[in-house]
């Protein structure tokens, strides 16, 4: 994609995508969520998007998993939530072509993956996109993170994805920036408030603010103050989106984009890479 005869670099961007369908529904605790995932178009041209490569917390495979379908049915994977959260419709359509091309890229660089018919978007998906883009006019194709959770291949797995950026395609890793869920629920029944994870949150905010030579401390995040408290170990699903998306960053510093403080404890935030 060319523009003014210059080409343009497509950017790589991290979401925080709230608690289910919750930003959608307009539930307090994701009020603020739900602006940042509105506004995205405030930061990001999308109009000027080929497609969107989709990097969903929601969908963990022993493989890299990537959707091929032109059209896709909406999986609902959250519970216990209100009626009409059932019954969303995200219109949107795959594009086959650059999930093959997806997939030769990383058979290339040697990591294993594999083309799926068969499952349909995750809320990882439709519930930012349904806020970012209701016009459903941008492709997307949906792709999983690893059961492993080893940040080194997630983020070489961001550093083959950012060729496409170079043909217009973003990458958004969709998931939440903190996500220990003992305390997330905890906290719902305490009356103390303060933040809990500023460190951990500085931590991502700078490796991933600096040049590409100190973003990548961002796979030995463990060793970071905190890190196990806001994603325990085994369960950092919802960072493994984050950390492809500082991969796909390519030479530029990314600039944090939002932040919020979740229940008015865990501090959000939304980073991109222009």
């Amino acid at each position: 994609m060319e523009d003014d005869g210059k080409v343009y670099i497509a950017p790589s961007l991290f979401v925080n995508h709230g608690g289910g369908p919750n930003p959608v529904l307009g539930e307090k605790n994701n009020l603020e969520i739900a602006k940042s995932l509105k506004e995205v178009q405030k930061v990001v041209d999308l109009t000027r998007l080929k497609a969107i490569i989709l990097v969903t917390a929601h969908w963990e495979a022993d493989q890299v998993s990537i959707s091929t379908n032109e059209h896709h049915d909406l999986l609902f994977d959250y519970y216990n939530f209100p009626p009409e959260s059932y019954k969303y419709k995200y219109e949107g359509r795959g594009d086959p072509e650059l999930a093959r091309n997806i997939h030769d890229a990383l058979t290339k660089a040697q990591i294993n993956s594999r083309l799926d018919n068969e499952r349909g978007w995750d809320h990882g998906v439709f519930i930012p996109m349904m806020l970012m883009r209701p016009e459903a006019d941008i492709p997307i194709v949906q792709v999983s993170i690893l059961y492993n959770q080893d940040a080194k291949l997630h983020y070489n797995i961001g550093k083959v994805l950012r060729e496409f950026r170079k043909k217009g395609v973003a990458v958004i890793g969709s998931g939440l920036s903190y996500h220990n869920m003992r305390r997330l629920k905890a906290c719902r029944t305490e009356k103390n408030e303060y933040i809990e994870n500023r460190e951990f949150d500085d931590f991502l905010s700078g490796v991933c603010t600096s040049d590409e030579a100190i973003r990548e401390k961002i796979i030995h995040w463990k060793e970071a103050s905190g890190a196990l408290d806001c994603h325990p170990d085994g369960e950092a699903d919802h960072l493994m989106p984050l950390i492809v998306a500082a991969g796909a960053g390519g030479n530029s510093k990314g600039r944090k984009v939002f932040e919020t403080a979740f229940y008015n404890r865990f501090l959000l935030s939304n980073l991109l890479w222009e």
